[in-house]
């Protein structure tokens, strides 16, 4: 499932590629972040409100997923915590919490988890999956972070990189890339994580 229907794209960074940190915004004002080190873009062309973004070692196997939903207002990070706990993570074969946390992003509250799993339940490739989410007033994002279990020490600090440069909704716009296409037909709202 994940990368079906994804296209690389550097066409959207803003700033050098040579420097370590390079600004990322999101077609339509999504959210904007600086990108640590080599991190690239992976656009979801069915899918506006989705963006992967992934490590250049390949064999960490990770990749940080950005979500935009639309919540009803007064939402809570902890409810939607607890909703994806409930109907999708402690589904996963060997799921084992680790930490459950609340956090402010970009100063909006925000609540994660951190996991392990066995992938595909083989419990020779143990994965690490942390989910965070933010609620601004009445959308949230959903941080979607997953690897290898054993470079998960090795990401941490560009994982943290991605929420302390997060901004919902920045000043600074770019437009869509031209592969994606310009108009959707299906509703973000609709589509479960």
């Amino acid at each position: 499932m994940i990368g079906a229907g994804l296209l690389c794209t550097t066409d959207l960074l803003a700033g050098s590629s040579s420097s370590k940190s390079r600004r990322f915004v999101a077609p339509g004002k999504l959210f904007g972040v600086k990108l640590p080190g080599q991190w690239t873009v992976h656009l979801h062309e069915k899918d506006p409100y989705t963006y992967e973004f992934r490590p250049s070692d390949p064999k960490a196997d990770a990749f940080l997923i950005i979500r935009r939903i639309k919540v009803p207002p007064g939402a809570n990070p902890r409810q939607l915590r607890l909703q994806a706990q409930e109907k999708r993570l402690s589904k996963l074969p060997h799921f084992k919490i680790l930490r459950e946390a609340d956090a402010r992003v970009a100063s909006f509250p925000a609540a994660s988890i951190t996991a392990t799993f066995a992938y595909q339940g083989n419990l020779q490739f143990p994965r690490v999956v942390e989910e965070l989410y933010m609620v601004t007033r009445h959308e949230a994002f959903i941080f979607h972070f997953e690897c290898f279990e054993p470079y998960a020490a090795k990401l941490s600090n560009d994982v943290n990189h991605f929420y302390k440069t997060f901004r919902p909704r920045p000043r600074r716009a770019v437009t869509l890339p031209k592969a994606l296409p310009s108009s959707t037909t299906i509703d973000p709202d609709k589509v479960p994580f």
